[in-house]
């Protein structure tokens, strides 16, 4: 049996408490078929990405707000049918709500959609793309939940799938769990992975939490 010690626990939201992958690629691959861009290209860069930051890396001609509002309102239709990740539900049902939260690029009224649909917890700490200057790989969203939760990033403990999730939690100074079997996190021999969270303990005492599986 493998442990982890931490004080907070955090948490990507798409493709890694909802299985929202599938939604999320087809949406973006029919705007990228009417648009007539490059299909493969678009579909490599949005995961972990902000809309604004994947459109901008697109072209700038797309980095609008007609745009943004566009694959907005796509995104809250197809998510409307997401499910939630193996285990997910309870494992975060065992969490005090202040020592976790949900840090996802995504929109908040895209990422409450997802955590309605899915059935998951709200969580009373949330970080979206409208609460951060610079997303993911860049390390400020998770360091701003730590700063929320009031825990020192070397405390925190990320569950993430996406690379850019990843490297994120990693420059904040944060451990990492890949979640998903789909997963194919950078430094893979350096941090743990699991495909979901069925078999997975948290044993909650007075100042930290002991993960176990």
């Amino acid at each position: 049996m493998a442990f982890i010690e931490c004080k907070a626990i955090l948490f990507d939201l798409d493709g890694t408490l909802v299985d929202s992958g599938p939604c999320i690629e087809r949406l973006w691959y029919q705007w990228a078929q009417e648009n007539h861009l490059d299909t493969k290209y678009v579909l490599s860069i949005i995961h972990g990405r902000t809309i604004e930051e994947t459109l901008k890396l697109i072209s700038s001609y797309f980095y609008n707000k007609h745009c943004v509002d566009d694959i907005k309102a796509r995104a809250i239709v197809e998510l409307s049918q997401v499910k939630s990740i193996t285990g997910a539900i309870d494992f975060i049902k065992a969490i005090p709500a202040s020592r976790m939260a949900i840090v996802t690029s995504g929109a908040k009224k895209i990422s409450m959609q997802s955590i309605i649909s899915a059935g998951i917890p709200v969580p009373e700490t949330m970080i979206t793309s409208e609460d951060i200057s610079h997303g993911k790989p860049d390390p400020e969203p998770y360091l701003k939940a730590a700063g929320i939760l009031g825990v020192q990033p070397s405390e925190c403990l990320v569950f993430e799938d996406a690379d850019s999730g990843i490297q994120s939690a990693l420059s904040a100074g944060m451990r990492v769990i890949a979640i998903g079997e789909n997963s194919q996190p950078l430094l893979s021999n350096e941090i743990v992975h699991l495909d979901n969270y069925k078999g997975l303990n948290v044993e909650v005492e007075e100042h930290s939490m002991i993960l176990k599986w």
